[in-house]
């Protein structure tokens, strides 16, 4: 019976021992957590980076009916295309844009604008050139300014 109540008493000290380092524990935890202030800013950022779930954004540009785009240069047809701008960023945005033909480095702009896409939608534009100087290859090229992404495609004689 004697050894029983040693093994019990054992027990219950281990027991003891255990409560009392879950107190010290949770009573670090509280003590770290009221002082969550005090900790440097980039540290919160990558505590809030890694505990918060941010959607992701960006913006679609694209070509509509982009098999069909012209690629022979022929002298003084008017070329038709369109392209796409799809607003994915979470937020209404405006979209500066420019497209203009690239000839050996040199831009000749076929237009400048701005449109204003709400969140979640998109608008098409739909632009025509003509070239009266064919070279031997040209780049009719699609710029987001303030996205800094671009489409393309190119004309050869």
């Amino acid at each position: 019976m004697e050894q029983a109540e040693k093994n019990k008493n054992k027990i219950i000290n281990c027991l003891l021992i255990i409560e009392f380092g879950l107190l010290i524990l949770a009573a670090y935890f509280i003590i770290e957590t009221v002082q969550l202030p005090d900790i440097p800013p980039l540290i919160k950022e990558t505590i809030a980076l890694a505990t918060t779930r941010k959607p992701e954004t960006f913006t679609e540009l694209y070509f509509e009916d982009h098999i069909n785009l012209p690629n022979k240069i022929i002298r003084d047809k008017v070329y038709r295309f369109s392209f796409t701008i799809h607003n994915l960023e979470n937020t209404d945005t405006n979209y500066p844009y420019e497209v203009y033909i690239d000839v050996k480095g040199d831009k000749e702009f076929i237009d400048r604008g701005s449109v204003f896409v709400k969140n979640n939608e998109y608008i098409t534009i739909d632009r025509s050139y003509m070239l009266t100087t064919p070279s031997g290859k040209v780049k009719i090229e699609v710029l987001l300014v303030d996205q800094n992404q671009s489409i393309s495609f190119w004309l050869e004689k």
